[in-house]
């Protein structure tokens, strides 16, 4: 059975980012038994070039900081430990405090055995008063981890005990995982299935992938636009020549009578003997009736 991945969520001030990079570094040959999290928002959609924008008024690109949002509060309901990087920005965070408000419930109703909390002190703060971080203890040396020279060693001290908690909440999930495992079995056979606890090791709705949205030709959008700027002149100016007035205004006028083509027959008069259908009955009462008979004149 494949063990699972410790999920790592590291919660920040935007001013300590500087901070959380140095951190990650030392993280990093970690990645194989954890999966680290941490909020790095997606840039906004990039806005379209100006014609495009002229064309397209109505036209909103979609914005992937709503979806990546949605996936970061997936990703803090299922970590196994939550590292707080604490200083005085971040005391004053209200996301950070959000944070640290739902980690703690979550460690009450989940307990130590799954998942711990561990301040991370990188610089000199009131925290200890001011935190609600005050009763976990901070992982790491005691002193801030910028005040102890060289500051590798702080970071080595960190590295080593984080590494012994994964491994033994590694040990702990997958222990659960086993029992659970069984007792699904044992469900199972008696016709029901129980109820399963979050081991946090299903990742489905907490990835984030994101998509470079293309954008259109802006040579193409100035294109559009002085075709239809030419298109409304012409239609809002009928008195304007079109196209096809212009091309016949160019042809010269004829000269010559037009071309008469010889007859196989000429046209012949009919006989004086020629009798013709009656015409019909179509004059008013009191006027003549005219003739049937019809008299070519010569």
């Amino acid at each position: 059975m494949e063990p699972v991945k410790v999920n790592l969520y590291i919660s920040c001030a935007p001013a300590d980012k500087p901070d959380m990079e140095k951190l990650l570094e030392w993280l990093y040959p970690m990645q194989d038994e954890v999966n680290i999290w941490f909020y790095e928002e997606p840039p906004g959609p990039e806005p379209l070039a100006l014609p495009w924008q002229l064309l397209l008024f109505w036209y909103r690109p979609p914005d992937q900081r709503a979806d990546y949002a949605k996936v970061m509060q997936q990703r803090l309901e299922r970590a196994h430990i939550y590292l707080f990087i604490t200083s005085h920005k971040s005391i004053l965070d209200s996301s950070v405090g959000y944070e640290i408000t739902r980690a703690v419930q979550r460690y009450i109703e989940i307990g130590d055995r799954f998942l711990r909390i561990y301040p991370v002190i990188f610089r000199p703060s009131n925290w200890k008063e001011k935190s609600r971080l005050a009763h976990f203890k901070q992982l790491g040396p005691a002193r801030p981890i910028l005040s102890v020279k060289p500051t590798e060693e702080a970071f080595v001290a960190l590295s080593n005990e984080l590494q012994k908690v994964v491994a033994e909440l590694q040990r702990n999930l997958n222990e659960q995982r086993q029992a659970v495992g069984a007792a699904l079995q044992l469900a199972a056979g008696a016709g029901g299935y129980g109820n399963v606890p979050d081991l946090g090791d299903d990742l489905e709705g907490i990835e984030f992938e994101s998509v470079a949205r293309p954008q259109p030709p802006e040579f193409l959008g100035w294109l559009i636009l002085v075709a239809l700027f030419i298109y409304v002149l012409y239609a809002l100016r009928p008195e304007l020549p079109s196209r096809a007035t212009r091309r016949l205004r160019n042809i010269a006028p004829s000269t010559t009578q037009p071309i008469e083509f010889k007859r196989e027959n000429p046209l012949m008069p009919p006989a004086e003997d020629a009798v013709f259908p009656p015409a019909r009955d179509t004059q008013t009462p009191g006027k003549p009736k005219p003739s049937n008979s019809f008299k070519p004149r010569i």
